[in-house]
């Protein structure tokens, strides 16, 4: 596989990322309740993974998947930026990248074991269900410094080696401050800004919807691939 088709498919799944992220809102049935949000009690909480035990099984596959892409994303991104594979930045923007895939799969390996059974039906179970969700929840939130150390070294990359547009460059760097900024949500017990709630989970789809933005910037690159020499005879 060539350079330029490398960096095409790292791109389509950076937009990829987004779609399956976006796609999370829509396997849940209540309208702006597409989880449990910290503050409510024991049986809401019940209540809501019994109503969307199917949606809650969608939403960690769905999760799983575009992190993997993301992954992808990153590696075809360091490409792009023609960083040297030992440099800093690089090795900073793969290493967040596969942490981010790993800390997702712990949080959905948590979330998930909630939408079962024993322990939504058995009222006795619940407390248990609650500290699962909590502990998915301090792990998710704790992500978001990776997030922002990501968004970072991309931005002073892109800087450095303006292969790709301006903008991608000091977008990456308002997205990762706001991001680290945001990692405190975890210790709100209650209001609009709780855990899980629409306005909580605000930097993570900012942080995906600048990958999105950036993969169609990857793709409007020239390609790369040196043309091969004409053979005279």
């Amino acid at each position: 596989m060539s350079e330029t088709q490398q960096i095409r498919l790292g791109a389509w799944a950076g937009i990829a990322n987004l779609l399956l992220s976006l796609a999370v809102l829509l396997t849940t049935r209540d309208s702006w309740k597409f989880w449990p949000v910290r503050g409510d009690s024991d049986a809401e909480y019940a209540a809501w993974f019994h109503h969307n035990s199917t949606g809650a099984s969608a939403q960690t596959y769905s999760t799983n998947i575009g992190a993997l892409l993301g992954l992808w994303f990153a590696f075809s991104l360091t490409r792009a930026l023609r960083l040297p594979r030992d440099s800093i930045l690089a090795f900073t923007m793969r290493t967040c990248a596969a942490v981010i895939v790993a800390g997702m799969i712990v949080v959905n390996a948590m979330f998930s074991v909630t939408s079962t059974p024993q322990f939504i039906d058995n009222p006795a179970s619940w407390p248990l269900l609650r500290a699962f969700t909590e502990a998915s929840l301090h792990t998710f939130y704790g992500l978001l410094a990776v997030f922002a150390f990501f968004l970072l070294a991309a931005a002073t990359a892109i800087q450095r080696t303006r292969e790709l547009p301006p903008w991608t460059a000091w977008t990456a760097a308002a997205a990762g401050l706001i991001t680290l900024a945001a990692g405190p949500i975890a210790l709100i017990r209650s209001g609009w800004l709780a855990p899980l709630s629409l306005p909580s989970v605000t930097p993570f789809f900012l942080f995906w919807l600048w990958v999105a933005a950036v993969s169609l910037a990857m793709l409007r690159l020239p390609p790369r691939d040196a043309p091969k020499p004409e053979h005279r005879p």
